[in-house]
C-alpha cells in the first residue's frame, strides 16, 4: 500500500514543484494521508537481529560445544542453523517486519549449547531487549554504558560462571528510506536531516567521527568533541581507532585489547604456535573482568609465516618494522594492537625462556621451549595459555614474581596464584584479583591498557 501512496506523492512533488520536502512532509504526508500514528512513513518498518559471535567462556578444552542461536520477536521465531566450535563468528540474521505505529519492540534471545539452554544474561539466561523504534536504540539485559559493552552479553555478568555460560554479541538494525543508520524520527525530530537523503559517513561537526557511529554511541554528531584524545574507557584506543575497529566489536565505553599474531616457520619438525584452546581461556579469563581481548590470527588483515632464522634483538627489531609496522611507522595498527612474534626459543639470555618482551608493545612467545617441557597436548594447551597471558602481562604494565624451586620465595608464593608467578606460569591461565591472603597481589584492578609505543 505504502508503494502505491509514495508513488502518488513522487508524482505531486514533480507537479507540484511549488512545494518544499520539508512543507509536503510535515504536511502532505502526515495530514493529507491520515498517517499521523505512522513511526516511519517511507517504508514498511522491520528489523535485523544481527548475530556477530557466539563463544562459550567456561570451555572443555577436549570438547568444542554445538551452538544454536534462537530470535523471537511479536511471537515469530527465527533460528540458526547449528556450529561447532568454542568461538563462532556470523551465526546469521533473523529478518523481522514490525508493527508500523508501535514503538517498542520485545526482542528474546536464546543460545542453545549442547541442546541445552545457556546463560547469556545478568538475569536469568535469556537476553530480553526492549528496541526502541523512535532512536533505534535498545535497553533492558543490555543497554548503552554497560558494564561488558553495548550489543554484547554475557552469563559472566551474574557473578557466576559455569559450563552454561556464554556471551553473544549482536546488533539491531531499522530499515529506514535512505539507508544511513538514522531513524525516521530522529532526523525530523532530533537532527533536522533528510530522511530522503543519505548521510551515511557524513562528518557534519568535522571531529572525525562519521554521523552513524556517534548517534549510536550517544554522543551529538553536531557538537564536535575531540574523538582523536578521548579515551573513556581507558583501554589506550581513542575514539577514532574504537570506531576504525567497530567492526571487530571495539566499544568506547568497554575495555578492548587487540594482538596480532605472526608465526615463525616450521624448523627441525617444530612448529610455533598458539592452540586455539589457548586464546580462548585467555579470552575467558579477560571477559570475566568485562574486558575484550582479541587476537588476529589472519580474522582481522594480519598474521603473516616469518621465515626461520635464529635471533638477536636487531632482528627482532627487523621483525617487528618488516612485519608488523610494514615499514611505515604511522601504520595504523600502532597504538591500536599489541604485537605477539610466536617463535621457536632464543637464546640470548643464556638459558632457555618461555616468552619475553622486547618492546613497550611487542612480545615473543618461544613455542618450541614450551612444546618440550609440556609435550602433552592438556598441558602444552595451559602452558601456551599462561605464558602468552604472562607476556601480555607485562605488556599491560604487571610486574612478575621470578621464583624457582631452589629459592625460598617460591615456597612461600603458593597464594598468589597467577601465571605472573614464575610457578604457575604453565599452569594457570589468569592473573590474581589479590583475594587469597599472604603474598597475593591484586593484578586485574592494576592493568595498564593504554600503556602503549606510541
Amino acid at each position: 500500500m505504502k508503494k502505491i501512496w509514495l508513488l502518488c506523492i513522487a508524482f505531486f512533488m514533480i507537479t507540484t514543484p511549488f512545494y518544499s520536502a520539508t512543507f509536503f512532509e510535515q504536511n502532505v504526508l502526515h495530514k493529507s494521508f491520515g498517517i499521523d500514528d505512522d513511526l516511519d512513513p517511507l517504508v514498511d518498518l522491520s528489523i535485523d537481529v544481527i548475530i556477530k559471535r557466539v563463544r562459550t567462556i567456561d570451555i572443555d578444552i577436549n570438547q568444542p560445544p554445538s551452538i544454536v542461536v534462537r530470535v523471537i520477536v511479536n511471537e515469530e521465531n527465527w533460528q540458526s542453523e547449528t556450529f561447532q566450535g568454542f568461538d563462532i563468528m556470523n551465526l546469521g540474521t533473523a529478518h523481522f517486519d514490525i508493527p508500523d505505529d508501535e514503538e517498542k519492540v520485545i526482542i528474546t534471545i536464546d543460545v542453545i549449547k549442547n541442546g541445552a539452554q545457556a546463560d547469556i544474561s545478568s538475569s536469568g539466561n535469556t537476553l530480553q531487549i526492549t528496541y526502541d523504534v523512535l532512536t533505534g536504540a535498545w535497553s533492558g539485559d543490555d543497554w548503552l554504558g554497560d558494564e561488558s559493552g553495548y550489543g554484547h552479553a554475557g552469563g559472566h555478568e551474574d557473578g557466576v560462571v559455569n559450563e552454561s555460560d556464554c556471551e553473544i554479541w549482536f546488533d539491531i538494525v531499522q530499515n529506514d528510506y535512505d539507508g544511513d543508520g538514522l531513524t525516521y524520527w530522529e532526523e525530523v525530530n532530533v537532527y533536522g536531516t533528510d530522511p530522503m537523503k543519505s548521510d551515511l559517513g557524513k562528518d557534519y561537526d568535522d571531529d572525525g567521527v562519521p554521523i552513524e557511529w556517534e548517534d549510536k554511541w550517544g554522543y551529538d554528531p553536531f557538537k564536535a568533541e575531540d574523538h582523536s584524545k578521548l579515551d573513556v574507557d581507558k583501554d589506550g584506543l581513542q575514539n577514532v581507532e574504537e570506531w576504525q575497529m567497530q567492526e571487530w566489536f571495539a566499544d568506547p565505553f568497554r575495555q578492548d585489547i587487540y594482538i596480532e599474531n605472526d608465526y615463525m616457520e616450521e624448523h627441525n619438525g617444530i612448529k610455533p604456535m598458539i592452540p586455539e584452546e589457548s586464546l580462548q581461556l585467555q579470552y575467558s579469563a579477560f571477559t570475566k573482568h568485562n574486558i575484550m581481548l582479541l587476537v588476529d590470527n589472519g580474522l582481522m588483515g594480519g598474521s603473516e609465516e616469518i621465515p626461520y632464522e635464529e635471533l638477536n634483538w636487531d632482528k627482532l627489531d627487523k621483525i617487528y618494522n618488516d612485519y608488523f609496522l610494514h615499514n611505515d611507522e604511522n601504520n595504523p595498527r600502532k597504538g591500536i594492537f599489541h604485537y605477539a612474534i610466536i617463535i621457536h626459543d632464543f637464546k640470548d639470555f643464556g638459558r632457555g625462556v618461555a616468552g619475553f618482551n622486547f618492546k613497550r608493545d611487542a612480545f615473543a612467545i618461544c613455542s618450541a621451549y614450551i612444546q618440550k617441557w609440556r609435550p602433552w597436548e592438556n598441558a602444552m594447551i595451559i602452558a601456551h595459555g599462561g605464558a602468552y597471558m604472562h607476556e601480555l602481562g607485562h605488556q599491560l604494565g604487571l610486574p612478575h614474581l621470578r621464583v624457582f624451586p631452589w629459592q625460598p620465595l617460591y615456597w612461600i608464593s603458593w597464594n598468589y596464584k597467577s601465571c605472573m608467578n614464575y610457578r604457575y606460569t604453565f599452569k594457570i591461565v589468569d592473573y590474581s584479583d589479590g583475594t587469597h591472603g599472604f603474598m597475593d597481589r591484586d593484578e586485574w584492578d592494576n592493568l595498564n591498557l593504554p600503556r602503549f609505543e606510541r
